[in-house]
C-alpha cells in the first residue's frame, strides 16, 4: 500500500497477498488501491509456496514450516469440495489467482519441465462454476472473489 501512496509504477509484484487461502486483504484494500492507479500486478503467490499443492510450508521465510492450523484446516476444505467437483485443487489455485482484473501475470515456481507443462495445462483446464460457487456457498473465498469464468 505504501508503494501505490509514493511510488506510480505500472505493474509490481505481490509477493504474499492473493491466493485461495489469503486474499480478503487485497480484494478489500490493495486491489482497489491499484485500480485507482491504474497498476497491475504480478501475483506471486497463487500456490503459496507450494502448500496448496501439498507442500508442508507456507510461503517463504523461517517460520514456513509453522502452518497455523486455521491455514491446514481451510486447504482441507478447499481439497474437500475439489474432490467433489472433480477439480485439481492446484489448477483452481492458479486460476484463482490469475481472475482479478488488476493481474496481468502470475509467478510460479517450478523444478522440472513437467512442472512447466503442467502450468501450463493447469491454465488450459476448464473448471466447473460450480465449484466456484460452492467455494463462496461454504465461505471458502471471499463473496467478491473473481473467478474464471468457463
Amino acid at each position: 500500500m505504501r508503494l501505490l501512496e509514493v511510488a506510480d509504477p505500472d505493474v509490481c509484484l505481490l509477493a504474499s497477498q492473493y491466493s485461495l487461502i489469503d486474499h480478503k486483504n487485497a480484494l478489500d484494500q490493495v486491489f482497489p488501491a491499484a485500480k485507482a492507479k491504474k497498476v497491475s500486478f504480478v501475483i506471486g503467490t497463487s500456490l503459496n509456496a507450494g502448500f496448496l499443492s501439498g507442500s508442508p510450508r507456507y510461503n517463504y521465510g523461517k517460520d514456513s514450516y509453522k502452518i497455523p492450523a486455521a491455514f491446514i484446516k481451510k486447504r482441507s476444505s478447499l481439497l474437500e469440495v475439489a474432490a467433489a467437483h472433480g477439480v485439481d485443487l492446484r489448477t483452481a489455485a492458479l486460476q484463482f489467482s490469475a481472475a482479478p482484473d488488476v493481474a496481468s501475470a502470475l509467478v510460479v515456481g517450478c523444478k522440472s519441465e513437467q512442472q512447466i507443462l503442467a502450468d501450463y495445462t493447469s491454465m488450459q483446464t476448464k473448471i466447473p462454476a460450480e465449484f466456484w460457487a460452492d467455494l463462496k456457498a461454504r465461505k471458502l473465498i471471499e463473496q467478491n472473489a473473481p473467478v474464471p469464468t468457463a
